[in-house]
This record gives C-alpha cells, sequence and structure tokens, in this order.
C-alpha cells in the first residue's frame, strides 16, 4: 500500500517531472520491502506493493519510515551480541524480549522449527491489513512453523490496541492468532531491522529450523517461500544470490537518483543498461526502467516495457498491483486496460481476498470511466480491508460521485421532461388553433353556400 487528499481526477504529479522525480526516488527505497513513514513524518509518494491516493498524509494508515533508533539507548541493551551486518544465509541473532504480550514465551536458540519475526507497530496501516493474513499462515503452519510479531511500543498500547474494534464486532485480539511481544530496549531491532538495513514495517525475517536467516521481506509477499522452506525445497543459495542483488539495486537506486534529480533522463537508462550488462535482467530492474522511461516522457518505449513487465510480473500479485495502480494513476491513459489486466491477475491471485489489491482494481473500473464496477470492487476491498480508513473513504467517494451523477441525470430528465411537456402543450396548442381555423373555414364555407342557395331560389322565384 502513498497518501494524499481523497480526489478522483487524473493526479496532478502527471505533468511535473521534479514530483515523478520524487516518487521514483520513492519507489527505489523501497523496492526491497514495504516503506513506511511515522505518523509525525508522513510523506505523500508511492506505497510499493499497492498504493492508495485516498486519505490525508496524516493518517494512521499512511505510510511512514521507521523512526532511527537512539545510539543513546545502546548502554541499556541486553549483554548479547549484536551483529554489524544480517542478510539472507546468516544465523540468527535469536530474541531479547522484554514481554510476551500475547502467547506463550519462545525459548532461544530458534531452532528445530521455522521461526518468523516480523516488526510491526499499532499505528501501521499495512501491519494491521496483514495481521488476519498471517493468522492464517500460523494456522496452516501450526505443526512446523512459529510467528512471532515484535514491536517497540510499549505494552500499555499494545494491549489498549488489542481491546479496540477491528472490524465488524471483533477486536484486534480475537483477530490476532499468533504471538505478540515487546522489543527489549530496541535490541530486536538493531539486531534485526537496523543490521539487514531494513528501514520500513511491516518487514518479516525467515529463521530456517537450523537457524540461519532463509528470507527477508515484506510479509505480504512471504506465502511461498515460507511454504518451500518448511516442505525443504528452498533453495538457499539461489535466495542468498537474490538478496544480494537486492542490496546490488539498492546501491543502483542511489547512483540512479542522482541523475534523476538532475534530470539526466539519458544517463540514468544508460545507468540501467549497464547493470543489466553486468547483473542480468530482473522484475525490479524493468520496473525502473519504466518508472524512468515515464518521468523522461517517452510513452511509446514506456508502455513496450511496462507490457513486458506484466508478463515478467504475471505471478507476482504485489507487483502486478503496483504496475496497475501506477499505470492507473500516473501513467499513459491508453495503458488503462493494460492496468486493469494486470490488477485483475493480481486479484485472482490473491483469491480476491486481498483488500488494496481489490481497491487498486477499483480505481483501474473508475478511470476507465466504468462507475459501476469501481464500486462493486471497492465494497469488496472494504470487505478485506480490515478496517482500512483510506480504503472506506474510496468507496463513499465513489458512492458521493454516482449519487452526484444520479442527480445531475434527475434534474437532466427533469429538464427534458420540461421540454418534452412544454413541447406537448405547444404541440396541442397549434392543434387546437389548426382545427379552430378549420371550423372556421368550414362555417365560412357553409355560409356561401347557403348564401348562393339562397341567391338561386330567389332567381327561380324571379
Amino acid at each position: 500500500m502513498g497518501s494524499c487528499s481523497l480526489t478522483f481526477c487524473r493526479r496532478l504529479i502527471q505533468s511535473k517531472p521534479s514530483v515523478w522525480t520524487f516518487m521514483l526516488l520513492t519507489l527505489f527505497a523501497v523496492s526491497g520491502g514495504c516503506k513506511e513513514s511515522s505518523r509525525d513524518e508522513a510523506t505523500d509518494g508511492l506505497e510499493p506493493p499497492v498504493v492508495h491516493d485516498s486519505m490525508a498524509a496524516d493518517s494512521d494508515d499512511s505510510p511512514a519510515t521507521v523512526p532511527s533508533t537512539s545510539d543513546d539507548s545502546e548502554s541499556d541493551l541486553p549483554g548479547k551480541p549484536l551483529p554489524e551486518k544480517l542478510a539472507v544465509g546468516d544465523k540468527s541473532p535469536g530474541l531479547a524480549i522484554a514481554k510476551w504480550v500475547r502467547g506463550e514465551p519462545v525459548e532461544e536458540p530458534l531452532r528445530d522449527r521455522v521461526h518468523v519475526v516480523e516488526f510491526w507497530a499499532t499505528w501501521c496501516g499495512p501491519c494491521r491489513a496483514g495481521m488476519p493474513h498471517i493468522t492464517e499462515l500460523q494456522s496452516e503452519f501450526a505443526d512446523d512453523v512459529t510467528f512471532i510479531g515484535v514491536t517497540r511500543e510499549d505494552e500499555a498500547t499494545v494491549e489498549g490496541f488489542l481491546a479496540d474494534n477491528a472490524t465488524g464486532e471483533k477486536t484486534w485480539d480475537d483477530i490476532i492468532g499468533y504471538r505478540l511481544a515487546i522489543d527489549e530496549n530496541d535490541w530486536m531491532n538493531l539486531a534485526y531491522m537496523k543490521a539487514a538495513g531494513q528501514g520500513g514495517i511491516p518487514c518479516a525475517f525467515i529463521v530456517g529450523r537450523d537457524g540461519v536467516v532463509e528470507w527477508i521481506g515484506h510479509p505480504g509477499t512471504i506465502d511461498e517461500p515460507l511454504k518451500k522452506i518448511v516442505d525443504g525445497t528452498w533453495d538457499r543459495e539461489a535466495a542468498i544470490a537474490e538478496y544480494k542483488q537486492q542490496e546490488q539495486l539498492q546501491q543502483l537506486s542511489a547512483e540512479v537518483g542522482k541523475l534523476l534529480r538532475a534530470q539526466d533522463w539519458d544517463a540514468a537508462l544508460e545507468r540501467l543498461n549497464q547493470f543489466e550488462k553486468e547483473f542480468g535482467s530482473s522484475k525490479t530492474l524493468l520496473n525502473y526502467r519504466v518508472r524512468v522511461l515515464e518521468i523522461a516522457g517517452r510513452t511509446g518505449e514506456a508502455a513496450v516495457a511496462r507490457e513486458a513487465l506484466v508478463e515478467l510480473a504475471w505471478d507476482d500479485a504485489m507487483l502486478l498491483g503496483q504496475i496497475a495502480w501506477t499505470t492507473a494513476t500516473n501513467g499513459d491513459p491508453s495503458d488503462l486496460e493494460l492496468a486493469l489486466k494486470a490488477a485483475k491477475r493480481a486479484s485472482e491471485l490473491q483469491q480476491n481476498e486481498n483488500g488494496p489489491i481489490l481497491d487498486t482494481l477499483a480505481r483501474c473500473y473508475y478511470e476507465l470511466g466504468q462507475l459501476d464496477e469501481a464500486i462493486k470492487y471497492q465494497r469488496m476491498a472494504v470487505e478485506h480491508a480490515n478496517g482500512q480508513r483510506q480504503i472506506e473513504a474510496t468507496l463513499k467517494g465513489y458512492l458521493d460521485e454516482k449519487a452526484e451523477a444520479e442527480k445531475a441525470d434527475s434534474a437532466e430528465k427533469s429538464e427534458e421532461m420540461k421540454a418534452e411537456e412544454a413541447e406537448a402543450k405547444e404541440a396541442e396548442a397549434k392543434e387546437a388553433e389548426a382545427k379552430e381555423a378549420e371550423a372556421k373555414e368550414a362555417k365560412a364555407k357553409e355560409a356561401e353556400a347557403k348564401e348562393a342557395e339562397a341567391k338561386e331560389a330567389e332567381a327561380d322565384e324571379a
């Protein structure tokens, strides 16, 4: 799931290269996961993999950066070694938990079972949105996997959140079916998030049965790797190579970012070409290329690259959702059918149960002028949104627009009816006038005939 005011016209940023550049830089920064911003530092940028523009930026559901950990707190850390760096293939740092808020404590070391350590916060909309799915995964893999949700917030805040209404009559405590724990003086954030260079939540770390970190990423894309890790078909070496490529892509994003700030589009594209020759192609790299081409105004090339990206990402629901959103809201309007195709596939991959992706599908229909279809899928999005306010606000916007349109149609029909009624009355008056003239003419002819008859009778008598 950037956030901006609710509007149902195409964004102004379509015509502003500088804003496009900012958006691309934001996208580069979060391509390895879901970038969040804190409530105090919310910004208006993209929110990969699925982007929304339904609520103001100060919403609890808006994307935000995780506040950095103060160095002053390190003196209060548990007496456990902190890794300088953490990557896929490294040994797990373990646990340092101040309080287990929900579920039984987990003993170290993290071995023999698969463990998922997920970092979250009560104020994080995407974190809340993913909780039902994590609960489903915990239930599905109950015999093999232990999920641990870790937050740096205090116990009172977490307990208050659990008591809050989530959806319908259920509280968050009713919905969440896995362990929740509070970080001990930020040790977990330092050992996992900071060491792995992860700046956003939600972020999950899968630790295999032998205590090695197997995967790092957004929990929305955890299903496939988790299944393979559990059933023993996971290719760790390939995962390590992919993670290293992601690190290289982060370096690439910094280099390309400088060129974009200078609006040197040709140099940015050339740097992407060089990277592809050196490290090979990938979905992320092609995604970067699409964005640079869009910013550069090369719509023809961007359309070709975008179509290729959709084909390459055909089984990646999150990336397809991102492509659909950015194409529908900021891309070439001629590619709206492609955006719809991508959104439909993304929703299909999520069994039409992912609120943000359904929201994207609805937006595609909206941009195509199919408001009824947009409302249909937005209703479904709300049903699966777990209380995300921007999705509910979007539905209200669509319904308000439909009501206004119906009101306008009603007023137009009323005017048409009045015009038709006036026209009918005018025709009726003309018909009456014609009948009256016809009657007068008939009377005149009758009088003329009588006069002629009288004259003829007088002649006969004479």
